[in-house]
């Protein structure tokens, strides 16, 4: 029993000592190249209101933090110096209050050159804004001047990131655009071998859940850009480049070919656009032939919508 006692007495801890507590596993230390830390769907609703109009600005915010220094957060375990990711959470609050921003992309501004300007030890900062799009509600023809309806699955997002040393890059982004068009689209002329099971067709629907994201050829840091009105052009000439004229609109050879053509749109009437990447996932609408075993007559009429499996095909349009 004496032997018993004599190896478990060390583990058993005298009043007033305490043993250091097991922090790490590993026996040997490997490098850290990368590494950051951040909040994710720090949501934020703000209301603006004025006399005649309210405003309203929903948002999703993800915030990530980069400092050489906080490797040894992860290696050396030192928390020194580190801004918790409650801090991140709470700031994305305090800058909505303090912000005039009326867009994701102001808003994603603020936030990072508020973490820049308040942390000496952070070299970099992200922030990836999702906005939630609300409309006005329409009543009696007239815009409601607090009333709105949500619109989705479309959502606005803008990912701003500023390096203490290298600056500022903004990026925005179109998020689920879902379009459906109901005649004008045709796909003939592939690649045709063994495998090959698709009939060409000069009429059939097109549908996409659209991404669109673009960059800037100018400066847009100053807090003075007009990104929503921008937003807006680039998205008028997505549209029209997928759908043509009101009247008559415009055949598409390919899915492949629209996009290109809408993307040339968008930097044509776009300056400030430097490069426009459009990722069109297929939403399928197939004809239900089987009508005519129901003793009716498919007449470009009845489909089956699918979106599996799906087509993705994207490209990137750029002035250089």
């Amino acid at each position: 029993n004496s032997l018993v006692m004599s190896r478990i007495a060390p583990a058993v801890e005298d009043e007033g000592t305490k043993l250091p507590k097991l922090t790490k596993l590993r026996v040997k230390d490997f490098p850290l190249p990368i590494h950051s830390h951040g909040k994710a769907k720090v949501r934020v609703m703000k209301v603006v209101r004025t006399e005649a109009t309210h405003f309203c600005y929903e948002y999703s915010v993800d915030t990530t933090l980069f400092s050489p220094t906080y490797e040894r957060v992860f290696t050396k375990d030192d928390n020194s110096e580190l801004v918790a990711t409650d801090t991140q959470k709470n700031t994305v609050y305090v800058i909505a209050k303090r912000t005039k921003a009326d867009s994701p992309e102001q808003f994603a501004i603020d936030l990072v050159k508020h973490f820049i300007s308040e942390y000496e030890i952070l070299t970099g900062a992200q922030a990836v804004v999702r906005q939630v799009i609300w409309e006005r509600a329409v009543v009696d023809g007239n815009e409601h001047d607090h009333g709105w309806i949500k619109k989705g699955p479309e959502t606005n997002v803008a990912i701003a990131k500023l390096d203490r040393e290298g600056g500022l890059s903004v990026t925005s982004k179109l998020s689920a655009l879902t379009i459906f068009k109901s005649t004008q689209s045709g796909f003939a002329d592939y690649l045709q071998d063994k495998y090959t099971l698709l009939p060409p067709c000069d009429e059939r629907c097109l549908s996409t859940e659209m991404d669109a994201t673009w960059t800037y050829s100018c400066d847009v840091g100053g807090g003075e850009y007009d990104f929503a009105g921008l937003r807006k052009t680039v998205v008028a000439n997505l549209v029209k480049g997928i759908f043509g004229p009101s009247k008559g609109g415009v055949f598409s050879v390919s899915l492949q070919a629209t996009i290109y053509d809408a993307g040339c749109l968008v930097l044509t009437e776009s300056e400030d656009v430097k490069d426009i990447k459009i990722e069109t996932p297929n939403k399928h609408y197939l004809p239900f032939r089987q009508l005519a075993n129901l003793g009716e007559t498919f007449e470009d009429d009845i489909f089956i919508p699918t979106d599996e499996p799906s087509g993705t095909i994207q490209c990137v349009v750029t002035r250089e």
